[in-house]
């Protein structure tokens, strides 16, 4: 017999940041929390976004097994289009706890839209734009429209109106923890995720007020923490008896220092052309074109001399410096194959670019200048997110990766072993 799990995500929540709130004296709930089992920094994935990382999380595979590769990616006539779960090649965990006659709840999972038909409960996250179009199974929606239920606040309005936005992080919270508490009482379960993506938001619009007591949202930053402090709380103490507890995030987060361009950067280089003006898409690529990028540093290679352009664009983004402080942008350009695995791997980018902490690499088509900034104020990290376990030790010989949780929820929940995940079991005792 299976045991009950509950999973809550904190999307972009540092495990750095977790540790400095704690010794600040800030989030005591949850420091007594992290008393009754184990907490640990763990590493994402590359590149380290959103959608990469829940469908990481969610088929316990690499991308090239899974098949989304970033945010956005390209249809075949060269047009932007977003990956969804209809685009995943490996079963994901929703699926595999339906075919095993479990019910589960998912709440504001990334990846998943559109919703499964699964047995249980799916209302997907941000990829999803228009309620009615999010909800499995749609006798949900009355309920949702009660309780003021968002899929995701405009970021846009983080720009326009900084302080209204922000009130919208804080009334979204409250909507999902008015939900979960409904349906951890009126709904049965035996998995339940919900995950929050407003620690995400108010990371990237509000980073600079962390620890700046002058900033003009220090204090809401911080209090944002602490309604989630007593929510969590409160929510250990709602959870049925001998329900398995595990907390998340997808990666880290630290400021920029710069976003850097790279397809000007290629254009300069001359690497990227285009037909004609400022293009809309890349369907305007000249026929001279030898590379372009896609968000957030990933390189395309259309050249014959594949190995030799390979090459070469790996120096440029090597020697690629900062020209405020002389400091390298790029930590690491990986080649795909260094890193991926699997049948989808020619799919993935030539060149996975990673760089270091503060530079934001974006792909934009109308860029004029390779350094930048705009209202964005934070940016993901790979080597900074965590990983809390209830009442049980994690074996932590090697650092956990976001890899290893669809094989270790496995565990958790008593299920038999399946071959097809790449991670490994992070419990330290056998369960």
């Amino acid at each position: 017999m299976s045991r009950k799990l509950f999973v809550l995500s904190l999307d972009g929540t540092p495990y750095t940041l977790i540790k400095q709130a704690i010794a600040q004296g800030r989030l005591p709930l949850l420091r007594k929390l992290f008393q009754e089992g184990s907490l640990a920094q763990m590493d994402s994935v590359i590149p380290t976004i959103s959608s990469v990382a829940w469908a990481t999380f969610a088929t316990g595979v690499n991308p090239a097994k899974h098949n989304i590769f970033g945010f956005i990616d390209l249809d075949a006539q060269m047009r932007f289009v977003i990956p969804n779960a209809t685009y995943l090649k490996a079963i994901p965990l929703w699926q595999r706890l339906h075919d095993q006659g479990l019910r589960s709840i998912w709440i504001n999972l990334p990846i998943a839209y559109p919703p499964a038909p699964i047995n249980g409960i799916m209302i997907s996250g941000f990829l999803g734009t228009r309620l009615e179009e999010s909800v499995h199974p749609r006798r949900l929606l009355p309920l949702l429209r009660e309780v003021r239920y968002v899929i995701d606040p405009d970021p846009a309005r983080a720009h326009s109106d900084p302080k209204g936005f922000l009130a919208e992080l804080f009334a979204t919270v409250e909507a999902r923890r008015h939900l979960t508490f409904y349906l951890l009482e009126s709904e049965p379960w035996d998995f339940f995720m919900l995950h929050i993506m407003e620690t995400d938001r108010l990371h990237h619009f509000y980073w600079e007020a962390k620890d700046d007591p002058h900033n003009p949202y220090h204090q809401e930053f911080w209090r944002l923490y602490s309604e989630i402090d007593y929510f969590i709380a409160e929510l250990v103490d709602r959870l049925p008896q001998e329900c398995e507890f595990l907390v998340l995030s997808d990666h880290g987060f630290c400021h920029i220092q710069s976003e850097v361009e790279l397809n000007l950067l290629l254009r300069e280089r001359e690497f990227l052309k285009f037909r004609n003006g400022p293009p809309q898409d890349f369907s305007e690529l000249a026929p001279q074109t030898r590379a372009y990028g896609l968000s957030p540093g990933r390189l395309y290679v259309r050249d014959r001399q594949y190995e030799r352009t390979r090459s070469e664009l790996i120096s440029v983004l090597t020697d690629l410096k900062d020209p405020q402080t002389n400091r390298p942008v790029i930590a690491q350009a990986y080649r795909r194959e260094a890193i991926y695995a699997g049948p989808q791997l020619p799919y993935a980018a030539d060149i996975i670019a990673m760089p270091h902490n503060g530079y934001d690499l974006k792909a934009r088509l109308s860029a004029t200048q390779l350094f930048t900034r705009s209202h964005l104020q934070g940016m993901h990290t790979f080597d900074d997110a965590f990983l809390f376990l209830r009442g049980h030790a994690l074996d932590l010989q090697k650092k956990p990766r976001l890899l290893d949780l669809a094989v270790t929820i496995y565990a958790l929940m008593g299920l038999p072993e399946t071959v097809e995940f790449e991670g490994r079991n992070l419990l330290a005792e056998a369960v």
